[in-house]
């Protein structure tokens, strides 16, 4: 299979503080992959490279084919992209949110409103959710609000930073079934960040798992239990 998103022996230094030390990683078409590891260990700032918000270091990161990227500017529009703590802008209400790529890549005004509010029905936020300011929703409504702003526009890659962050059971579940669902329906790729190392198995096509700056397992997640590691051993 070819692979949506290629790091191949990508560095990020922050100061004396070295997070990624060669990266390697191939997420294969339309499948979606958890990304785990332990706490501050540097799975945020792999997605924000991938996502080009950061510039690596060293090494060479391909999206979509495109390799070498100096200008990331035309993969945005293929490329969403949910934040850890979702990074709604409070200056604007709930649809406005969700409309803003889809106005920056060229969509008229009234047609990116009926796409948001359509989005939002898609992950089960009604009207006044969508007209209401990020700050009215509970948590788990910000969420929604916030994979509804990442799926704007059908992108090809989805990177999501622990979506199911702050979540109970119930709605982290059906979180994760949505966006498996998303994925499914849009054809797209998916590189999720979670702190949820249960049932691996059952929740992603594979896992990787990122520590000391390296990914040091990468595979089908129904192999997932031939990883020695203390942060699976301790599930």
């Amino acid at each position: 299979m070819t692979a949506t998103l290629s790091l191949h022996h990508v560095e990020k230094t922050f100061g004396e503080n070295r997070v990624l030390c060669g990266i390697d990683l191939d997420i294969e078409d339309g499948t979606t992959t958890a990304l785990i590891g332990p706490s501050g260990g540097g799975k945020s700032v792999l997605l924000k490279c991938a996502a080009g918000l950061l510039r690596t270091d060293a090494g060479n990161i391909s999206v979509l084919g495109h390799s070498d990227v100096a200008d990331w500017e035309p993969l945005r529009a293929n490329i969403g992209m949910l934040f850890q703590r979702n990074a709604l802008f409070d200056s604007m209400n709930v649809w406005q949110n969700v409309a803003f790529a889809l106005q920056r890549h060229g969509m008229r005004f009234a047609e990116a409103q009926t796409e948001a509010f359509r989005l939002l029905t898609m992950v089960g936020l009604d009207q006044r959710a969508g007209n209401a300011a990020p700050g009215a929703l509970s948590g788990g409504m910000r969420k929604r609000a916030a994979l509804a702003r990442a799926i704007a526009g059908s992108p090809k890659l989805l990177l999501l930073d622990d979506p199911t962050a702050g979540l109970d059971p119930v709605l982290a579940a059906s979180m994760e079934q949505l966006i498996r669902h998303l994925v499914r329906q849009q054809g797209a790729t998916a590189l999720v960040v979670t702190a949820d190392v249960h049932n691996l198995n059952e929740r992603f096509d594979s896992v990787a798992l990122l520590d000391d700056g390296r990914i040091i397992w990468h595979g089908p997640s129904d192999q997932v239990s031939a990883i020695d590691h203390a942060l699976l051993v301790a599930a």
